[in-house]
């Protein structure tokens, strides 16, 4: 059946600037009539400057995503514990530190929540994780009365988020929960940069959207000497590495390690190498230490 309209949804790009251009040559091919973007532009990879430098040639709409809140809050007096220790989030620190007084300026102007209502088409709500936290999203292991509850608000039939890194296709009571997974980050043991398209299939009864998932091959062996040349990975240590490895296998070393670290004594927060270190000697796939 030919859809009478098609939207591209992107999420988590992370500052991962071939992983995005990979996917917009696939994107282009698709023809959308438009594109939406999940948060989390920026933070994790070396090139944020880039990446924020094309998504504005494009002028798509982008919700806000937790990484995005917590870059475009640094050095303000709207930073939270615990992200105004630097010796903890180093990464975080050294995007900030990099990026242009535009790119910023464009991160705190992002809104929590995009509601995109098209004629004719059931309507949508974009938002990077949950309403009013952007930190926590949908996924296959969620309790399905608590994410009901959560969204009883919300009018719209298709729920749109991101953050999880994973793609999701998921029915909730009345509503259906998308993910499109991660652009520069993924967290399914698959490094392709991945995406969605959503098509909208006219039916006399009742259209409807039809997700497609993408995953696009990209050359991930240009990505350690990018880390290096930037300076990333000298600036920001071993939790840097951990991205990197994120960047080539697609697990999620890095947040499972901060969830990890969450959990430690003082001390060994105190001290991101040798915490970098513990954490490695113990988890990894197959033994992380958030629950999946």
């Amino acid at each position: 059946m030919t859809p009478s309209l098609r939207l591209a949804i992107l999420g988590d790009i992370h500052g991962n600037l071939p992983a995005l251009e990979a996917v917009l040559a696939h994107l282009d091919r698709q023809s959308p009539d438009g594109v939406y973007l999940l948060g989390d532009l920026v933070n994790r990879c070396p090139w944020n400057n880039e990446v924020m430098a094309l998504l504005c040639t494009r002028g798509w709409p982008s919700v806000s995503g937790n990484h995005d809140l917590i870059i475009s809050r640094l050095h303000t007096p709207e930073n939270r514990p615990p992200f105004d220790v630097r010796s903890r989030f180093p990464v975080m620190y050294w995007t900030w530190d990099h990026l242009s007084a535009a790119s910023i300026a464009v991160l705190r102007a992002l809104p929590a929540e995009i509601s995109v209502a098209l004629d004719g088409a059931p309507p949508i709500r974009l938002l990077h994780g949950l309403p009013g936290n952007p930190f926590v999203g949908v996924s296959p292991e969620s309790n399905a009365a608590d994410i009901a509850r959560t969204f009883a608000a919300y009018t719209e039939p298709l729920i749109i988020g991101g953050h999880t890194h994973r793609p999701l296709d998921r029915e909730i009571g009345d509503k259906r929960f998308l993910n499109a997974g991660s652009v520069g980050l993924p967290y399914n043991s698959d490094p392709r940069a991945q995406y969605m398209t959503l098509d909208l299939l006219p039916s006399l009864a009742c259209p409807g959207w039809q997700p497609a998932f993408h995953r696009i091959e990209y050359n991930t062996a240009l990505i350690p000497a990018a880390f290096a040349s930037t300076g990333m990975l000298a600036e920001a240590g071993p939790v840097a590495q951990l991205y990197l490895r994120t960047v080539l296998d697609g697990e999620p070393w890095a947040s499972d390690f901060g969830y990890w670290l969450s959990a430690q004594l003082p001390g060994t927060r105190d001290d991101i190498a040798l915490a970098v270190e513990l954490y490695l000697h113990s988890h990894g796939p197959g033994r992380w230490a958030f629950p999946r």
